[in-house]
């Protein structure tokens, strides 16, 4: 019985693996999908949240870091752009 549960759990683990691997390979379109905004930005990080984006963005500028950014929709996530 033992060995009949343990490979039910590595049979569901091979499955879930299996299942994720296309979201995986499809998380590098996603920052592709983001294109750049403008000129020669400089692509910062990812954020869950516009907020939390924008946050991070207006941060930046607060600390003198860059004049501008931008917070671009991917498909999964909001990407932060800066001029510098």
């Amino acid at each position: 019985m033992i060995r009949s549960l343990e490979r039910a759990g590595i049979a569901a683990l091979v499955t879930a693996a299996l299942f994720a691997a296309p979201l995986v390979l499809a998380a590098p379109a996603a920052h592709a999908a983001a294109g750049r905004p403008a000129g020669d930005d400089v692509y910062r990080t990812w954020f869950t949240s516009h907020s939390r984006c924008v946050a991070e963005g207006q941060g930046g500028i607060d600390r003198g870091h860059w004049e501008h950014y931008t917070c671009s929709e991917g498909d999964w996530f909001w990407h932060l752009w800066t001029n510098r």
